[in-house]
């Protein structure tokens, strides 16, 4: 019980993102309420989707339990892999935009970064968040990471369904293609 209550504001920042993701889900169930969001202003939906990100960023940060000893190499290797985790997140919302929406006349992204993951901009999240929990030693947002990478998964899946509505056979040979959904290869 102490370990949660040292960790309240780590555990708060991280039920932020739950909640955001539960919403997401909830949101794209239904079509007209997936169409009033995509009618919101492109400021009111970017701060929508910082609620996604942001929390997995910051709640290392914040977390007093360590797990390990405090060592460079820990440090380095999880510097560099939120810098990966970062470049692949920027440039995957370069080539499709920061609030990305399926359209019917737009054309499906399978090079760059797609070509390696179907949805990098997920695998870079959880890429940046895996380095930043090995950098501060974080253990609330360790054990939280599982839950990210499910809701990642679950929202990719959903996503997924209607890539395959838009885009029809394009998108399943380019799913057949490229194996790894949220992380390259294997998931």
């Amino acid at each position: 019980m102490e370990m949660i209550y040292q960790n309240t504001t780590a555990i708060a920042i991280l039920f932020i993102n739950f909640i955001a993701s539960i919403s997401y889900f909830i949101i794209y169930s239904k079509d007209r309420w997936k169409s009033a969001f995509s009618r919101l202003p492109v400021i009111l939906q970017k701060i929508y989707v910082a609620f996604f990100v942001l929390p997995l960023f910051t709640a290392p940060f914040f977390s007093v339990s360590k797990f390990g000893d405090s060592n460079a190499i820990l440090l380095i290797t999880g510097i560099v892999v939120a810098v990966v985790g970062f470049s692949i997140i920027v440039l995957s919302f370069l080539k499709i935009g920061v609030v990305p929406s399926i359209k019917s006349d737009g054309k499906l992204s399978t090079t760059g970064t797609y070509k390696i993951v179907r949805h990098p901009i997920y695998f870079g999240t959880i890429a940046a968040q895996l380095g930043l929990i090995f950098a501060t030693r974080a253990l609330i947002s360790l054990i939280y990471l599982p839950v990210s990478i499910l809701l990642y998964y679950l929202m990719a899946s959903l996503e997924e369904k209607d890539l395959v509505n838009v885009f029809g056979n394009q998108y399943i040979r380019f799913r057949e293609k490229t194996r790894g959904k949220v992380i390259p290869f294997i998931f």
